[in-house]
């Protein structure tokens, strides 16, 4: 005899492998079998924001910002304090050139998961481009002290700073 609680269980359970399976071929590198299972999870009615998240960075990498940009609202819908889709989102912003939204959702981001780099430093080049210099040295200094070997912050840090530098020359 079977419950309908125990039936339950076993179906979740099955769900989480395939989710679990779905982001190991993402993260082998094996993106043709990631798309398939994202997108059956998907179409099968499963609000996993990891499976959102997760086919929105697949369909950044093909070049479609627009259904991306979709998904990354989705997975913050259902999990409203997932920082790494707060992060990609604000990426994909930024990518798109509208820096308020994606300042917004980088330091949404960063106020869920002060230690996530990857927002300070996309922060620091969002308000590069917004002309907000000072803030963007701290966004740069705050994810190298995170992580002393990022080497795209040490990057831009030293360009803002001469930029910095060349505007208090004129």
């Amino acid at each position: 005899y079977k419950s309908e609680n125990s039936k339950n269980k076993k179906t979740k359970f099955s769900v989480e492998q395939i989710i679990n399976q779905a982001i190991q071929f993402h993260l082998q590198g094996n993106i043709k079998e990631a798309t398939e299972y994202y997108k059956n999870l998907i179409n099968q009615g499963f609000n996993d924001y990891r499976v959102f998240s997760n086919y929105g960075v697949i369909l950044v990498d093909q070049g479609n910002t627009q259904d991306s940009e979709k998904f990354f609202r989705k997975a913050i819908e259902l999990k409203p304090d997932y920082a790494v889709a707060h992060n990609n989102l604000g990426n994909l912003l930024r990518d798109l050139d509208n820096l308020k939204e994606a300042e917004i959702f980088l330091r949404k981001a960063i106020a869920i998961n002060p230690a996530l780099e990857k927002a300070h430093y996309i922060l620091g080049k969002s308000l590069k481009a917004l002309g907000k210099y000072k803030e963007a040295e701290i966004s740069y200094r705050k994810a190298i002290a995170i992580n002393q070997n990022y080497s795209e912050a040490y990057c831009d840090l030293s360009l803002l700073k001469i930029e910095i530098e060349n505007d208090n020359l004129l």
